[in-house]
């Protein structure tokens, strides 16, 4: 069995994998020809494959690929009626500070929430403001569920569609500290990592970091 092969069987079973050692730089061409062994890259938000995930000067208010700091749990395009299958995060420059980034399956996340937060979270009453910097390529998010029967998750909460009513604002209270409760497994950013994650079945986060030469590059794959 060969390191894709493992990588693949390692993804099906946990929700999440890691490449290490890999070679491509900033080199776009290299990393979508490793992203291409597990999926089809997506480009519908900004037009693009590869998504820098970097710090950008005056963009402290941006999204989280845009700015330092820890990234809370989440799951990406949850603002769009189907996210994309998986995602792929190549380590070009580790921060000297932290950015690492965590992993929780789905069945973790939802252990230990109330049984009245599990059934808000399954109704499909559930928004996302699609953040700016792709409003002008993604449509507004339609109602849908956090988590589903069968395993599945979406989830952001700093950008759930406002205003919440008020069992729902409850309910993201009370997930958000499950999130915060649950055991995550941590993935040390090394230069040449590519971390592959199940993007419906496992939720990721970020320590908390300052370093503005940080660089991972992001793509967004559909399931071949």
């Amino acid at each position: 069995m060969n390191g894709y092969q493992r990588a693949t069987a390692e993804l099906a079973e946990q929700g999440w994998t890691v490449l290490h050692r890999q070679r491509f730089g900033a080199d776009h061409t290299s990393v979508l020809a490793i992203a291409g062994h597990f999926g089809r890259p997506s480009t519908r938000d900004g037009g693009q494959a590869v998504w820098e995930v970097r710090p950008r000067p005056g963009r402290a208010q941006g999204t989280f690929s845009e700015r330092t700091g820890p990234a809370a749990f989440h799951t990406d395009a949850q603002y769009h009626a189907r996210p994309e299958d998986y995602v792929c995060l190549f380590v070009v420059r580790p921060a000297a500070d932290g950015g690492d980034t965590r992993l929780l399956g789905a069945a973790a996340a939802l252990s230990t929430v109330r049984p009245a937060t599990l059934a808000a979270l399954r109704r499909p009453a559930w928004s996302w403001t699609v953040p700016e910097v792709f409003r002008a390529t993604a449509p507004a998010s339609r109602p849908a569920t956090v988590a589903t029967a069968d395993g599945t998750i979406r989830w952001r909460a700093d950008n759930l569609a406002q205003p919440l009513p008020h069992d729902q604002r409850r309910a993201a209270a009370d997930f958000a500290a499950a999130l915060e409760r649950a055991e995550a497994c941590e993935v040390r950013h090394r230069p040449g990592d590519v971390i592959i994650l199940d993007n419906r079945r496992t939720l990721h986060a970020r320590t908390a970091f300052q370093d503005t030469d940080r660089l991972v590059l992001r793509v967004r794959l559909w399931r071949s």
